[in-house]
């Protein structure tokens, strides 16, 4: 049978068998099935940029023409040279169009096809596992421990500083849930941030955060410095439901904590609020910078620093592994800072 397990379709892709005239990408992230499409067409042809050895169909085009997908497989380049022809949106009705071009194919040519998500029972994948001379190939997004190393591998190659210990934990909670083309542009945007520093930092990794991620946090970290304690219980309840990691929320409360606290100490110094805020790095998003505003000039200096340090215990206990429940631990620290902030008792 031709075809590979999830876990090793990547590696096919690095080194693709020659004997193979037709292989078929599938899986339910259309982005990661583009992705590894397109490395798989740069690995055929190399860096040469031939157009007359590369085709490109769409389904709805083969459909209404089945020929002409034959009729591309069977094709000479112009100016010589192995060709590979690229059909996209392939679905079980096209099944046997694809049949009839693989049957009628010589040498000289690689047929590629995509296909969202396909059953155990779909005719496409019964035709290149059962074909000798194609292979079927699943991707299915990473998840947890696995897509953190696609994105620092993605920042190595970006020539991106290593991640500190702190900005290694803040990845973890930023890529939960996170689709893959999601996750990749993260890695792009983030390698850009901290390309001048010696290493990424948590702070460099939230402040490029994916926007649900952002929100999410961002809904949190309002909720407690604006005082509004009450809707912290609902919060806890929507970010468990959408599996939001609430030791990342922490983590988040606490460098916006931190940072308020840098600010407010260069204020001390008898510089001006927006000129502190200028001096952050990284910089205050423009969307924040009222409300940033507003709490630098609400919290005094001892409460921030109380805050700081209620944060910075609870922190400890979460990464010591302790058997204590997670969210009554986080929800009873967060409701404590919530109702000393600045304006609660009125609220």
């Amino acid at each position: 049978m031709a075809k590979l397990s999830a876990n090793r379709s990547a590696g096919y892709i690095a080194r693709p068998d020659p004997a193979h005239i037709g292989i078929l990408l599938y899986g339910p992230d259309p982005t990661l099935v583009s992705d590894r499409r397109e490395a798989l067409v740069k690995k055929l042809l190399g860096a040469a940029d031939d157009p007359f050895r590369l085709a490109r169909l769409f389904a709805d085009t083969v459909r209404k023409d089945p020929a002409s997908l034959s009729d591309e497989c069977n094709a000479m380049s112009f100016g010589g040279g192995d060709r590979v022809i690229v059909l996209t949106g392939a679905t079980d009705a096209l099944s046997a169009t694809v049949k009839a071009a693989l049957d009628g194919m010589g040498g000289g040519a690689t047929l590629i096809v995509t296909a969202d998500a396909l059953s155990a029972g779909s005719k496409l994948r019964k035709l290149f596992e059962g074909e000798d001379r194609a292979m079927a190939l699943p991707f299915y997004p990473a998840e947890g421990s696995a897509l953190e190393g696609e994105v620092a591998e993605v920042l190595r190659r970006l020539g991106a500083p290593p991640l500190d210990p702190d900005a290694n934990r803040a990845l973890g909670d930023v890529l939960r849930g996170v689709q893959h083309g999601e996750a990749m542009r993260f890695a792009e945007v983030l390698s850009l941030m901290s390309i001048d520093g010696e290493a990424i930092t948590a702070e460099d990794v939230l402040a490029s955060a994916p926007p649900a991620a952002e929100a999410d946090f961002d809904a949190g970290v309002q909720a407690v410095l604006q005082g509004r304690a009450r809707e912290l219980p609902s919060l806890f309840d929507r970010f468990e439901a959408q599996a939001t990691s609430l030791p990342g929320l922490v983590r988040v409360l606490a460098l916006q904590v931190a940072r308020l606290h840098r600010a407010q100490a260069m204020m001390a110094g008898g510089m001006d609020a927006q000129t502190a805020m200028g001096k952050l790095r990284p910089p205050v998003f423009w969307k924040a910078r009222d409300s940033f505003a507003a709490q630098l000039r609400a919290w005094p200096r001892a409460a921030v620093e109380d805050a700081f340090g209620q944060l910075a215990a609870l922190e400890e206990i979460l990464r010591s592994g302790s058997a204590l429940p997670e969210r009554p631990l986080i929800e009873r620290t967060l409701m404590r800072i919530a109702m000393t902030a600045p304006g609660a008792r009125a609220r």
